[in-house]
C-alpha cells in the first residue's frame, strides 16, 4: 500500500512541477503580454472542464449531485469575493487560492477512485492519465501566481499540498467503502469553481483592457490548445 501511495504521490507531484516549469518557460518569454497569458490559461480551463470534466462526470455521477456540487462552489466563491474580497487590502492571493481549492476539489473524487483501482493491483493508466491532466494545472498554476506577484516556492508548496490531498483520498479510496454521491458532490464542486476562476478571475481581469477579437482570440487559442493536448494523450495513453 505504501509503495502505491508514494508512487501516487510521485507521479502527481511531478505532472504538477513539470507544467509548472513549462508555465515558467512561457511567463519569461511572454510576459509582456500578461493579458494574452490570463486569456490562454483561462481558455485551457474551460478546455478541461468542457472535454473531461463534465463529459466524464455525466457518465459517472447523478446530475443532480454534480448541480449541487457546482451551484454550492460557485455560491461560495461569488460570497466570497463580496463578502471577504473587500476585506484585505492585498487581495492578489485569493485568484491563486480559489484555483488551488479548485484543484484540490477535483482531486479528492480522482484520488478515491485511483485508492479503488491501486488497491486492486491495477490503476496504470489512470495513473498515467493523472500525470497527463496535472500538465495543465501546472502551467496555470505558476502562471496565475506568478502575475499575482506571489513567489516560485509556493508554486512548490501549493503543488504539495494538493498533491497530498489525492493520496489522502486515494489512501481513503484503499480502505473504506464509496459513496458515488459524495464524489459526484465533490466533482460539481470541482466543475463549478474552476468555471469560476477561468471565467470570472482570469478571463474576467483582462475584460475592458483587450479588444473583443483579442479576447475571443487567445480565449479560443487556449481551448484549442487544451483539445489538441488530450487528444494527443488519449492516442498515446
Amino acid at each position: 500500500m505504501m509503495t502505491s501511495l508514494l508512487t501516487l504521490f510521485m507521479i502527481g507531484f511531478g505532472g504538477l512541477m513539470i507544467g509548472s516549469f513549462a508555465g515558467r518557460m512561457a511567463f519569461t518569454y511572454y510576459q509582456h503580454r500578461l493579458e494574452a497569458l490570463y486569456l490562454i490559461c483561462g481558455g485551457m480551463l474551460i478546455g478541461v472542464i468542457m472535454f473531461e470534466l463534465i463529459p466524464e462526470s455525466i457518465r459517472t455521477y447523478p446530475f443532480w449531485a454534480l448541480m449541487a456540487g457546482a451551484s454550492l462552489s460557485v455560491f461560495v466563491c461569488v460570497f466570497t469575493d463580496h463578502a471577504i474580497h473587500g476585506m484585505f487590502r492585498d487581495k492578489s492571493y485569493l485568484p491563486v487560492f480559489a484555483f488551488v481549492l479548485a484543484i484540490i476539489f477535483h482531486n479528492i473524487p480522482v484520488g478515491i477512485a485511483l485508492g479503488m483501482t491501486l488497491g486492486e493491483g491495477i490503476g496504470i493508466s489512470l495513473l498515467i492519465a493523472l500525470f497527463i491532466h496535472h500538465l495543465p494545472e501546472g502551467v496555470a498554476l505558476y502562471i496565475l501566481m506568478r502575475m499575482n506577484g506571489i513567489k516560485r516556492t509556493f508554486v512548490i508548496l501549493a503543488a504539495s499540498f494538493v498533491t497530498i490531498v489525492l493520496t489522502v483520498a486515494a489512501w481513503f479510496g484503499m480502505v473504506s467503502s464509496q459513496s458515488i454521491l459524495i464524489n459526484g458532490v465533490f466533482m460539481g464542486i470541482a466543475i463549478g469553481s474552476l468555471g469560476y476562476v477561468a471565467v470570472h478571475e482570469m478571463i474576467g481581469h483582462v475584460v475592458g483592457k483587450v479588444l473583443k477579437r483579442e479576447l475571443y482570440l487567445y480565449t479560443g487559442l487556449g481551448i484549442l490548445l487544451l483539445s489538441l493536448y488530450l487528444q494527443v494523450a488519449h492516442e498515446f495513453f
